[in-house]
């Protein structure tokens, strides 16, 4: 090996520890990446007994959170208040299912996770039943005292493109919904 050889490797090396910090920082434990992918089980469970108490207690104490008709709530206790009404009136028969999700780290104490769902038994506002639907979440979850809790969320109702979307041609959706509905 020849001396240039050598300031060759201890250069790249000196120049790659930054990256490679960064890249062991966001390295995950299969615990944080389960706990983060089970949200959408645990909040479909809670929907599943009408109980918005429940619900909250996956939110952080200063959630923010966006419903699909762009009310944004401030706060587990409004949270709470807001999806116990709606469980036990219009929401009350409906069930909620996620379909899939996708999970990325930010940081190792905070995760964007997206999941889309599909609801149904659910009623509009006049009381006559609405048809299934389908949906898709975008949440912030942030590490705290060792939970990972919703400290962001956006819930965004599917309104079906004409088929085909000219604007996505040539685009790969990252959620694909079923067709038909």
């Amino acid at each position: 090996m020849g001396l240039k050889w050598i300031v060759s490797l201890a250069m790249g090396f000196m120049f790659a520890t930054p990256f490679i910090g960064r890249c062991v920082a966001h390295a995950q434990s299969k615990t944080d990446e389960t706990s983060v992918r089970n949200v959408p089980q645990a909040f479909a469970a809670a929907w599943a007994k009408h109980d918005g108490q429940q619900l909250a207690k996956i939110m952080s104490e200063n959630v923010d959170f966006v419903d699909v008709a762009g009310d944004w709530l401030h706060g587990r206790s409004d949270f709470a208040l807001y999806h116990s009404r709606l469980l036990s009136g219009r929401f009350r028969g409906s069930t909620l299912s996620p379909l899939a999700s996708s999970v990325r780290f930010l940081r190792p104490d905070l995760a964007v996770l997206h999941w889309s769902w599909r609801i149904e038994g659910d009623k509009n506002f006049d009381a006559t039943p609405r048809k299934p639907r389908f949906g898709l979440f975008t949440m912030i979850l942030e590490k705290t005292d060792g939970k990972w809790l919703v400290t962001a969320a956006q819930n965004t109702n599917r309104i079906p493109p004409p088929n085909p979307d000219p604007e996505m041609e040539g685009i790969q959706a990252a959620t694909l919904f079923p067709t038909g509905h």
